[in-house]
């Protein structure tokens, strides 16, 4: 069963074992997922399976793939992993295919884990890079945070089609913009920069990337929001699916899914699990780029908080708690604030480190 999740592996799982992003790429995914079995059981949720059926189903009869479809609202838990396990041992699949969001992504590869099947992955946004990274965000029915399963095996395929992608609602590869930048900003972590003779280096490998990255949104991603409000699929905004899915997946997966997250992941995970209901219609990376405004105070660069906010601001995303539907209470504060100091993420007994910290927590208001 799936509550059975494995130890740490300490191996080093860099991603997919095939990935293709690029325009025109659902006619060809029939011959893809053939690679790896001719039955198969597709997990989407609704939205995306109507971005795909029309060109997918055609592509996966012609490859002789049949498949039974799994249409998924809920969210990613052991529950719901188990139950689609059974779905997919009575179908007698061979593989696990995942189409929609960063949600729908991790339950895919889930269930391929508690399947002990191979995972495939065609994201229909740049919001997350869940399509690629070894790991799943676990969470109880109702949508609370539970866990993060770290897995022994790396991804089959991730296929991400751009035209898919350019079609998508500006609001979902915004986020997936600021969930990549999140990086570099939470791999400081209480400082204003990194240093190699401090850290191991697989973690300053990663933060170098994140840099990278980071560098590139910062460039271009206006930009490419604002082609993908025209429905454009452009180079700028496939370059920036790239680094917010792929790129990014790879920074993940080389720090083993613990180093690239810190106090922003931590409050996205505190919003779930205590404001539930409130945040509900939240997504991932909009939650997560409101956390790094308290990230930013809690590493000392609250000076870059004001270009940051005018960055997220162009792309139309939330900048405050309020907007997101938690009331800036200091009861609500205070329970975000006991949230990240009862983490792994914050390890200070210095009474200062707690006050920058309680001070940081304000600043997302």
């Amino acid at each position: 069963m799936s509550s059975n999740q494995p130890k740490l592996d300490t191996a080093i799982k860099f991603g997919a074992g095939r990935v293709r992003a690029e325009q025109g790429l659902l006619p060809q995914l029939g011959e893809e997922i053939a690679r790896f079995g001719k039955k198969v059981l597709i997990v989407a949720g609704p939205r995306s399976w109507d971005a795909v059926k029309d060109q997918l189903e055609p592509a996966l009869k012609e490859a002789g793939v049949d498949y039974q479809l799994e249409i998924w609202t809920g969210w990613c838990s052991n529950e719901a992993a188990d139950e689609l396990t059974e779905k997919a041992h009575a179908f007698g699949a061979e593989e696990i295919v995942g189409v929609g969001g960063g949600k729908i992504m991790d339950l895919a590869k889930a269930t391929g884990e508690t399947a002990q099947l191979g995972t495939v992955n065609i994201p229909t946004s740049a919001s997350t890079c869940a399509p690629f990274t070894c790991m799943s965000v676990m969470y109880t029915p109702e949508g609370g945070k539970k866990t993060s399963w770290r897995f022994d095996h790396e991804i089959d395929a991730v296929y991400m089609d751009l035209d898919v992608i350019a079609a998508c609602p500006i609001r979902y590869n915004a986020a997936g913009i600021m969930d990549a930048m999140a990086k570099k900003i939470e791999m400081l972590n209480g400082r204003p920069e990194m240093h190699i003779d401090e850290n191991p280096i697989d973690v300053y490998t990663a933060f170098n990337m994140a840099a990278y990255v980071y560098d590139v949104l910062h460039t271009y991603g206006q930009q490419a929001i604002a082609d993908n409000r025209e429905g454009k699929c452009t180079k700028t905004l496939g370059d920036v699916a790239f680094l917010n899915v792929i790129t990014t997946g790879v920074i993940a997966n080389t720090t083993k899914s613990f180093r690239q997250s810190e106090l922003a992941h931590v409050i996205y995970d505190g919003v779930r699990t205590h404001f539930t209901h409130e945040a509900a219609d939240a997504i991932h990376g909009e939650i997560v780029a409101i956390g790094l405004f308290c990230q930013l105070y809690f590493n000392g660069l609250q000076e870059k908080e004001a270009e940051l906010r005018e960055f997220m601001r162009k792309m139309d995303l939330p900048l405050t708690l309020g907007e997101i539907g938690i009331e800036p209470t200091e009861e609500n504060l205070n329970t975000i604030e006991e949230y990240i100091v009862n983490s792994r993420h914050y390890n200070s007994t210095d009474p200062a480190d707690r006050q920058r910290l309680h001070e940081a927590v304000r600043e997302m208001v």
